[in-house]
């Protein structure tokens, strides 16, 4: 079984487009507001309703769908305080057809309890459509392809593993705690490929009304609102 290599070429790139938005304050503030984050689940795990409403995945999710999942999904709060990710996607994958927002949710609280685990977002892989940040800096993106979800939640980790020694081997992203790098790499390679997009794509009058590029990697990491309330300062335009 080949293992999921990123190609560190591609990843300088990526970072080389980003480099004068990613200043040492914002990466001190953006290091801070993840800790924080991660003492007060530590301190007290979120319950419901603040499990649908703090995860990006699911702040949106309609009344109806939460009735519908919340039953069958308390059960396993417990396995995502206890950071046990290949448990908790082998009951979703004995569920047959799940929802496209659930794997990103429960690896999200998964992450939280354990920064090191890995939160498999949209953004970061969607094996349904091969998009994702992974898939772009991936030097063979067929080796996260599998036939489970615990399978394919494992080559994501392996993925993200080798993103971790390369990033070590590196002084990118420096100014940030170790154990949030890799997860802000991946939002800093996907915010470049959204702009670029959108450069590409859309009109000028419309690229200009996108949120600054320091937000939008802080919106997919999901710290800008927490608790109800914004963690970190008001503005962050650098």
């Amino acid at each position: 079984m080949t293992a999921p290599l990123i190609d560190a070429a591609v990843l300088n790139e990526f970072f080389e487009k980003a480099e004068m938005f990613l200043t040492p304050e914002y990466l001190e503030r953006l290091s801070d507001d993840q800790e924080e984050r991660c003492r007060r689940v530590a301190k007290e795990f979120p319950q419901w309703p603040e499990l649908w409403d703090w995860a990006p995945a699911t702040r949106r999710l309609s009344l109806e769908d939460r009735k519908l999942w919340e039953p069958r999904l308390d059960p396993l709060v417990a396995h995502l305080k206890e950071a046990d990710g290949p448990d908790v996607l082998q009951t979703f994958q004995s569920w047959g057809d799940i929802p496209k927002w659930l794997v990103d949710w429960a690896t999200f609280w998964i992450h939280l309890a354990n920064p090191k685990a890995v939160w498999w977002a949209r953004w970061v892989y969607t094996p349904t459509t091969e998009t994702g940040a992974l898939l772009l800096v991936l030097d063979n993106p067929a080796a996260l392809k599998q036939d489970t979800l615990s399978l394919a939640y494992v080559r994501v980790s392996d993925a993200v593993q080798y993103l971790v020694a390369l990033l070590e081997s590196t002084r990118a992203l420096e100014r940030l705690s170790p154990v949030f790098r890799p997860m802000v790499t991946l939002a800093v390679v996907y915010s470049v490929y959204m702009f670029t997009m959108a450069s590409w794509k859309l009109s000028e009058e419309f690229t200009q009304v996108l949120p600054p590029f320091p937000v939008v990697v802080r919106t997919l990491l999901g710290v800008n609102r927490w608790g109800g309330s914004q963690i970190g300062p008001k503005s962050h335009s650098n």
